[in-house]
């Protein structure tokens, strides 16, 4: 015991002998106190080291009831031997087992099934806790799988309604869009088949429309107003009305102002008209540049226009 004490202190691991050496003092030590036959110090040890094992209390409680049961068996004995004297006929293998005084080898081989017993139990016993453990984290990990399942399922159906109402409006931009082409096309060719670029003027009033950047150039956007119309008209066709107010600014071919004013936007119609005093615009070529004013004041650029005013036929 001694050198298993060593081999322990020096940090080497102990063989099967010195096990088994540790495991029959530990035996002793607990059959002397459960006979009372440790003195004061030893018990006040060993009760110290009770309240830190469980090991040593599981064998301190086998140890008594092997002392219990073996104490129940020497009172059998003692009554079965006055038995037998009284009747010398009887034999019974019962006190070969159970005679009364100490009897280390039995005490040992009970000790020995015992410790069997409690190392078996223990060892099932934290099988079956680790296996509980990984039961429960296996049902975590499913559970925490299937919210995961659950909350990716719930964002894809977001993701597809919100697909779907921008598809919506996507769809009902277009469908406007393709209906203010379809009336800026009919405008042009209502243009196109008039003799001149001009409408007929209706009292001293002479209208020219207008398309925005490449779609309105050339001989399209050339105006020769009659001699009786003073005013001239001119119609910006735009995509869509955005803002409640407009400025439009006409600069000459030198780039000079000729002409400035803030209008309302139209109550109806996607045209924005301005009426000018035709000696405003003598004949020459003009670009024209509309500006839309948001309700903060800010302006911000809507399109561009070019037009050309020619002499006035004869």
């Amino acid at each position: 015991m001694a050198v298993s004490a060593n081999r322990a202190e020096n940090g080497d691991p102990p063989s099967d002998q010195n096990f088994e050496e540790i495991e029959t003092a530990e035996e002793e030590l607990i059959d002397a106190y459960v006979r009372n036959e440790l003195s004061l110090d030893e018990r006040k040890l060993l009760e110290k080291g009770l309240r830190t094992s469980p090991h040593l209390v599981e064998r301190l409680h086998f140890a008594r009831l092997l002392a219990h049961a073996a104490d129940r068996a020497s009172e059998r004995e003692v009554s079965s031997y006055r038995t037998r004297d009284q009747t010398p006929t009887t034999k019974s293998w019962w006190p070969f087992w159970l005679t009364p005084g100490p009897r280390p080898a039995l005490q040992l081989a009970f000790a020995t099934v015992a410790l069997i017993v409690v190392i078996g139990g223990a060892v099932l016993l934290a099988g079956w806790i680790s296996l509980r453990r990984q039961s429960q984290q296996l049902a975590a990990e499913r559970a925490a799988l299937e919210q995961q399942k659950l909350e990716l399922q719930r964002s894809a159906a977001e993701q597809r309604l919100t697909t779907d109402q921008i598809r919506a409006q996507l769809s009902e931009l277009q469908q406007q869009r393709d209906a203010d082409q379809k009336l800026l096309a009919a405008l042009k060719r209502s243009q196109e088949q008039k003799p001149t670029s001009s409408y007929p003027p209706i009292g001293n009033l002479a209208t020219l429309f207008l398309l925005p950047g490449s779609r309105g150039s050339g001989e399209d956007n050339e105006l020769s107003p009659p001699a009786a119309a003073s005013k001239i008209s001119l119609q910006l066709g735009v995509d869509s009305i955005e803002y409640p107010n407009y400025v439009i600014v006409i600069k000459n071919s030198q780039g000079q102002n000729r002409f400035q004013r803030m209008l309302r936007a139209p109550r109806s119609g996607k045209l924005v008209t301005v009426t000018i005093p035709r000696q405003v615009l003598p004949p020459g070529a003009y670009s024209l540049q509309l500006n839309g004013v948001s309700p903060s004041g800010e302006t911000e650029a809507v399109g561009n226009y070019s037009f050309r005013i020619a002499l006035t036929p004869h």
